[in-house]
């Protein structure tokens, strides 16, 4: 499941071990959280966060696409005239997203602020001209 960019969760790998261990003739296992805690550390598993689409794009295609129609089109453009554009945001008001706790302690957390400071930031390729908002 991993190979195609699905995530596996906790109750996934208790779910998978229960029809392992029924396969097996293992009919006392019961796949506790404990359980499930000592597999993640014996096995370096551990729980991180998605990021990205990246799997979604086809290596080859693009590939292709900018060594036979991107270079087609850029062919007639100078450095000069070529510009990259990107923009980003600082979120000045937002709080951590974890916090340290005492192992019994519980965590409560509050609705994280919207406000931002969004930027775009633009040059061309020789990096002479700078683009002003």
């Amino acid at each position: 499941m991993r190979d195609k960019n699905v995530p596996i969760s906790g109750p996934f790998i208790i779910e998978k071990a229960l029809q392992f261990a029924k396969a097996l003739g293992y009919d006392e296992f019961r796949g506790s959280n404990g359980w499930l805690e000592k597999f993640k550390r014996r096995h370096g598993i551990m729980a991180k966060v998605i990021s990205g689409e990246s799997k979604d794009v086809d290596d080859n295609v693009s590939e292709n696409w900018i060594t036979e129609t991107l270079s087609k089109i850029l062919k007639d453009y100078k450095p000069k005239n070529m510009f990259n554009a990107d923009e980003t945001a600082l979120f000045f008001q937002c709080l951590p997203q974890k916090t340290l706790a005492f192992k019994k302690e519980k965590c409560f957390g509050k609705k994280q602020s919207k406000a931002r400071l969004t930027v775009m930031l633009g040059a061309n390729m020789t990096r002479h001209q700078k683009l002003k908002h």
